[in-house]
């Protein structure tokens, strides 16, 4: 045989050899610790969201999960192929942002004594106070509000408690996971919740922009809106108001993926 068809089938094979290493390679998602929802590599609502997503999808996935700032920067500098969660109302990175896949509600969770039967309904009605934030990400409405003392702790449970040891007033914080701690430190007769939230907003996941991304994203989308339409996400998530919106995800789909018997509540009417 001649020199050139030898050298030819050699790099085919190393050709093969490497898009087939690459195409096993398994996809890095990293979660900032959220209570109840991301809180190990293998337990929190989202987290077994990720796994229903591998299921259907095909994709080989791994879970990290970090402190908010060293998994948003982990994500930044390219060690992870996807941050699982970040709010839509926030500055987003250079990355490919999913559909949606989650609604999340800020709420007012404050001390009962501090504001008396009034209680607490809106944002303006923490002016002048001492107000909590947690290392995630807030609207800058927020964080610029200067009619705030605004004091950063590191995470949601540290808000509670400093609200109810009085070294806080109050803090934002997301309904759900903030209700799972409340209960868990069980704070009710101290912490009250106010019943509008301060801000609703979509969660999304960020892909990096590269080509594996490009695939990541369409793979994570198709799978989200069969979820949603099929009623898996209202099963995890337990609450219609907590389901993204169908028609901004259909908007990001070919239409031959549209899906025309849809019903993301079919769950609940089952029940």
């Amino acid at each position: 045989m001649r020199p050139f068809p030898i050298a030819l089938a050699f790099l085919f094979l190393l050709t093969s050899q490497v898009l087939a290493a690459s195409s096993t390679t398994p996809m890095r998602v990293v979660f900032p610790y959220i209570p109840l929802m991301a809180e190990s590599s293998t337990q929190g609502v989202f987290v077994d969201m990720y796994t229903e997503i591998a299921a259907r999808s095909g994709l080989e996935i791994t879970i990290e999960i970090l402190p908010v700032r060293r998994a948003v920067q982990g994500f930044k500098g390219g060690v992870y192929d996807a941050l699982g969660a970040f709010p839509s109302l926030a500055q987003i990175p250079v990355s490919l942002a999913s559909v949606p896949f989650y609604r999340r509600e800020n709420l007012i969770f404050y001390r009962s004594e501090a504001f008396g039967p009034s209680g607490v309904d809106k944002l303006e009605d923490l002016d002048g106070r001492r107000v909590g934030l947690s290392a995630y990400h807030y609207p800058d409405f927020i964080v610029d509000r200067k009619e705030l003392g605004l004091e950063r702790v590191p995470d949601d449970e540290f808000l509670l408690r400093m609200i109810a040891s009085d070294r806080l007033d109050a803090a934002i914080i997301e309904h759900f996971s903030g209700l799972y701690l409340l209960e868990s430190l069980a704070l009710e007769d101290t912490i009250s919740i106010a019943d509008n939230p301060v801000t609703t907003e979509n969660v999304l996941t960020l892909f990096k922009a590269d080509r594996a991304g490009i695939e990541n994203r369409k793979a994570f989308n198709k799978a989200i809106y069969e979820m949603l339409c099929d009623g898996t996400l209202a099963k995890l998530f337990g609450r219609v108001s907590l389901l993204p919106d169908q028609a901004i995800i259909e908007r990001e789909l070919p239409p031959s993926a549209i899906i025309k018997d849809c019903n993301p509540r079919s769950a609940f009417l089952r029940d």
